[in-house]
Order: structure tokens, then sequence, then C-alpha cells
């Protein structure tokens, strides 16, 4: 099973590094270069690491154990790439080439001491590797130097997205981001667990649980970090129908509020040859009018409402949420009284008839603050008590 899981995270991996580089063609940066080398070193890694993809390479590999020690160098070359993309992200172009330089010198000692230590350990191939052999010294040192290097490789990036995922305001990448650093920990995890299977092996016992831990591991952070990578990507479109259904539904709940509008102001409405036939757009369209509704009944909000409402409010203990929705559904509903009687209280409105203005202006957010003072200029008693004080300063018809 842990077979399947890793070549299954490592195809993943390929796949994702293939996408991204297609993602940035023609000309990617030395940023997104590094990232895809990464994803895609450490997916073949992980494919190659799996006890059947070594068992199958055991057959004709011309020195025992010789695919573990691809799979593992080809780990240590994604984890250089990581240190490329920080560097790029973090220095000038010359700069980065400086520390990649020390990078790449420090990965060659990694690499060419594992394989010495290996190769000199005079062990026959076994899939179970660490069970056989982590007891023998070289055998443990090797583990170690390749954990400790992967590890704190991982950790450092992990580390570093902190800052930029506070910089971006971008939904799927911040996720992307965040899947990436929970890969990072899972990486961090596999290493703390193969050190420590090297340390009870050398001390005589079996590493017992540590091993399938490790594997677990392995694949979680292959997994995790193709998905963070890819997500900006395919994320949008994932919710897509979900999106749909939400602005379905808003758009349902909107309608009461904007037909009542709409009837006493037809202007506000876009024709119908300029509508789109997309839900989404729609429900853009309906907030917009009813934006527009509020604008032009500014002049007919009576200029106590908003006192008297806020007043009533407070003394009803509503939050603060609550109190400005309940302002806000009073002045519509007083100000509609008065458009219907044609009586304008404000010639000049001030900032007491404007509509509340701390609202991210983003069509879901606004659709369901709308939808929340359509409701409470239906339901709440406050607004039908303000409405009446309000009527009776309106002149007699």
């Amino acid at each position: 099973m842990t077979s399947i899981v890793l070549q299954g995270a490592g195809l993943i991996a390929v796949l994702a590094a293939i996408a991204k580089l297609v993602q940035s063609r023609p000309s990617p940066t030395p940023s997104v270069c590094y990232l895809c080398g990464a994803i895609g070193s450490v997916g073949l890694s992980a494919a190659l690491v799996a006890t059947d993809s070594l068992t199958w390479v055991a057959a004709w590999e011309p020195v025992p154990n010789s695919g573990r020690l691809a799979a593992n160098l080809l780990a240590i070359l994604a984890a250089v790439c990581v240190h490329g993309l920080l560097a790029h992200l973090v220095h000038e172009p010359a700069g980065a080439r400086r520390v990649m330089r020390i990078q790449f010198l420090v990965a060659a000692v990694a690499a060419a001491t594992m394989a010495v230590l290996l190769m000199s350990a005079g062990i026959p191939f076994d899939p179970d590797f660490l069970a056989a052999f982590a007891d023998r010294p070289a055998v443990a040192a090797y583990l170690v130097v390749f954990s400790l290097y992967i590890g704190s490789a991982t950790l450092a990036f992990g580390w570093f997205l902190r800052s930029y995922i506070s910089q971006t305001r971008r939904r799927w990448l911040r996720a992307g981001l965040r899947t990436i650093q929970a890969g990072c920990v899972a990486s961090a995890a596999w290493a703390a667990s193969k050190i420590a299977a090297a340390a009870v092996s050398v001390a005589g016992n079996q590493p017992g649980v540590l091993d399938p831990i490790g594997g677990a591991c392995a694949a979680a952070c292959v997994a995790l970090v193709a998905l963070g990578a890819t997500m900006p990507v395919w994320g949008p479109r994932v919710v897509l129908p979900f999106a749909w259904l939400r602005a379905k539904h808003q758009l349902r709940q909107l309608s009461p509020l904007w037909s009542r509008l709409a009837d006493e102001i037809p202007q506000i409405t876009l024709p119908t040859a300029m509508v789109a036939p997309n839900t989404q757009f729609a429900l853009y369209r309906r907030v917009v009018e009813i934006r527009d509704a509020q604008l032009v009944l500014r002049p007919y909000v009576h200029p106590e409402v908003s006192a008297w409402a806020r007043r009533a409010a407070g003394e009803a203990g509503l939050d603060e949420r609550a109190a400005h929705q309940t302002v806000e559904a009073a002045c519509l509903v007083t100000a509609l009284d008065a458009h219907t009687a044609g009586h304008r209280h404000q010639p000049e409105p001030d900032e007491s008839s404007a509509p509340y203005r701390g609202v991210a202006s983003d069509t879901r957010t606004e659709a369901s603050w709308l939808i929340e003072v359509g409701r409470t200029a239906e339901r709440s008693p406050i607004v039908a008590e303000v409405r009446d004080r309000a009527r009776a300063d309106l002149p007699a018809v």
C-alpha cells in the first residue's frame, strides 16, 4: 500500500511540475524553474524509493542499492532547487547566483558523502533497508546526512513562506502556500523519523513503526507540495460549481429587496439586452442596482432616522454589525416612503443618510450584507417603529 501511495504521489508531483512549466511558458523565471525542478525531483524520488520500484530496479542495477541512492540523490536535487527558489525570491539575480554556488557545493559534498557511506557499507539489496541495515554505523550515518540536509532545506522554505503568505491577498495563492507549508512540516517529520530510526537501530533495537511513519510522511510531503504548487491554477476551477450555486442562492435571497426598489425606482435597472446570461454577473448587477437605488434615495432619508435607529439599536443591545444593518434598513424603508410621497427631506444629503461603508467591496460579501439589510427591513420592530415616526413627518396626501 505504501508503494502505491508513494508512486501515486510521485506521479502527481511530476505532472504538477510539467503543468507549472507549461503555464509559465514561453519564458519561465528562475524561480519557476527551481520550483518545477523541486516538485519534479521530489516526485521522481518518491516514485523510485517505493519498495516495488526499488525491487524492480534491483534486478538490473550494477551495484546493490544504486536505485535507492539515485532516489535519495534526486531528493537532494529537490532540496537544492528549494534553496534556489528561496535565493531568487530573497536576493537579486547576482546575489542568488552566489548563494546557489555555495548550495551546489554543500549538496555535492553531502551527495558524495552519502555515496561513499552506502558503497562502503558493502550491503546487499534488501527492500526493508532501514530494518535490515540501519544498525550499521555507515548506513546510520548515511541516513542522518540525508535526513538532515532534506529536513533543513524544507524547514527553511516553510519558514520563509510565512512572510510571503502575509503579503499576498490572492485567496488561492495563500491556500496553495499554506498547503506547501504543511508539506514542509511533513518533510521535517520524515527527517525526524529517519534520524530516530537510525539511532534506535544503532542502539540494537528494531525501528518498528518509525519506518512506515517515515514512508507516510514522505508521501504526504510530496502530495502536499504538488497540490499546493498547482492550487492557484486548478482551485478556482474546482469551486466554480459551488460559486454558481452560492450566487444563485444569494440572487434568490436578494430578489425581495431588489423587486421592491425596482418597482419604486425603475430607472435603476439595466435594459434586458445588457444582461449577460451568467449567474455571477446577475448577482453583481443586482448589488449595483440596489446601491444605485440607495444613492437615488439619499435626499429622501429623514434627517433624524439614523439617530433614532442607532439609539434604539443600542437600547436593544444589538452588536455593531446588527446595529449598522438596522440603521441602513431604517433609512432605506423611510426613504422609500418619502419617495412614494414625493417629499425630499434633504436637498443636500449629509453623511447620516449614506449606507454603511464598512462592507468589503467584493460581490459576495456585499450581497450577504444587503440580504441581511432586506431581512431587517422586513422583520425588525426597531425599523417598524422608526418608520412610523418618520411617516408622521410626511405631508398629508
